[in-house]
């Protein structure tokens, strides 16, 4: 029943009519069958998907689904999980990814390998740490369940799946701000604050935020990508405020009684970007208040105005939140940033020289990163990995 599963969602991915729920059943599903029955049900997909439009001859085609799917020899004890994830990967790559492997010209019919001298692993682990109002910081794992420190009349909990929940009982006299940092190489880290929102942050990003909130707003600082649920308070009169703290000069404040949205703002990327998921947000730049729709998604650079426009895919924008790399037409540039932060490592490019080539699909965060890096080198983007530095060599 599994496989005949798998077939179905197979075809709807490529036929473009696969939900986003869809899509999560199909990884499930992959973790419960076998291998060989597992390989099999891909390589079947693959020669299906590589219609002669793709411009790739039965030789390449191979090539390239071996590669995805290359098994290791047992020069040492290998096992079979660490090789499911490397399918896994390659099942997203070769669903979602419609165009992922654009050959242009003449191609080779060998892929060359990945130099590399040990592998990194996907952060397993929470590394959060929270700095609390007297500057003392607190390891957010330092328990696994229950009380991690009081904050005047607020108790800092954190429950079993690691989340981390403020607990006010009572007014505080005065206000008492925390900061909570996801560094790079950590998972993803999330926190209900006093008032019940809920924010996700991804790895590289910090939270500033007071341990209860009071008076005719609520504000928070971010510094990287988060994603909000903000509860509705009171009358709905008092507004959520977030402050987006960058490189850049320029001030931007976003406003919004009670939504969902994305914020990405790393200090590395050359714009910050706004996108609604549910409700209304204003964004404020330079003087400049613009109120954004769902779907919509609001982008600015320093100095510039703000932009806005349809986002090409939500699902695509809060993938991280979903334990996923989601990528359309994305410059090799910018999926090397997000790979740097999950897996905590420095990219440099030989010569300076930034690739132009671009990625589009989706690959599990649980991958390793030589899985990883064997689905992007089909863009012909080729690397070597020296311990925590990776080196772009075209």
């Amino acid at each position: 029943m599994s496989i005949d599963r798998i077939t179905a969602l197979l075809d709807k991915l490529t036929s473009g009519t696969c939900t986003w729920q869809e899509k999560k059943e199909l990884f499930t599903l992959i973790e419960g069958v076998d291998d060989p029955q597992l390989k099999a049900v891909l390589e079947a997909a693959w020669l299906k998907y590589n219609e002669p439009v793709h411009n790739l001859s039965d030789a390449t085609s191979r090539v390239i689904l071996n590669n995805i799917l290359k098994r290791e020899e047992p020069t040492r004890v290998l096992s079979i999980r660490k090789w499911r994830v490397a399918a896994v990967a390659a099942a997203a790559a070769l669903l979602i990814g419609i165009s992922i492997y654009k050959f242009t010209g003449s191609h080779s019919t060998t892929q060359p390998s990945i130099a590399i001298a040990s592998d990194i692993k996907a952060p397993a682990t929470h590394k959060a740490t929270i700095t609390l109002s007297n500057g003392q910081q607190v390891q957010a794992d330092s328990i696994a369940n229950g009380q991690l420190v009081m904050q005047g009349q607020t108790k800092v909990m954190r429950l079993a799946n690691g989340e981390i929940v403020y607990q006010s009982q009572g007014q505080h006299e005065e206000i008492l701000l925390n900061t909570l940092t996801n560094p790079k190489g950590s998972q993803v880290t999330s926190i209900t604050l006093s008032d019940g929102s809920r924010v996700w942050l991804n790895a590289g990003t910090s939270l500033t935020y007071p341990v209860a909130f009071s008076g005719k707003e609520r504000k928070v600082t971010v510094a990287g990508e988060a994603y909000f649920e903000v509860a509705p308070a009171g009358d709905h009169k008092i507004p959520f405020l977030v402050n987006i703290k960058t490189n850049q000069r320029d001030s931007s404040l976003v406003t919004v009684l009670g939504t969902h949205f994305n914020i990405k703002a790393y200090e590395d990327e050359a714009d910050t970007r706004v996108t609604l998921l549910q409700g209304s947000v204003q964004v404020d730049h330079l003087q400049q208040g613009l109120r954004i729709v769902p779907g919509q998604q609001a982008r600015y650079a320093a100095g510039k105005q703000i932009q806005v426009s349809m986002a090409t895919s939500v699902d695509e924008v809060v993938a991280w939140k979903e334990g996923l790399f989601a990528y359309q037409n994305s410059s090799i540039a910018q999926v090397l940033r997000d790979v740097a932060r999950w897996y905590d490592i420095d990219v440099v490019y030989t010569g300076n020289k930034v690739p132009d080539d671009t990625f589009t699909g989706e690959i599990p965060r649980t991958a390793t990163l030589t899985e990883l890096l064997q689905i992007l080198q089909m863009s012909r983007v080729h690397f070597r990995l020296e311990g925590r530095q990776l080196t772009v060599l075209n």
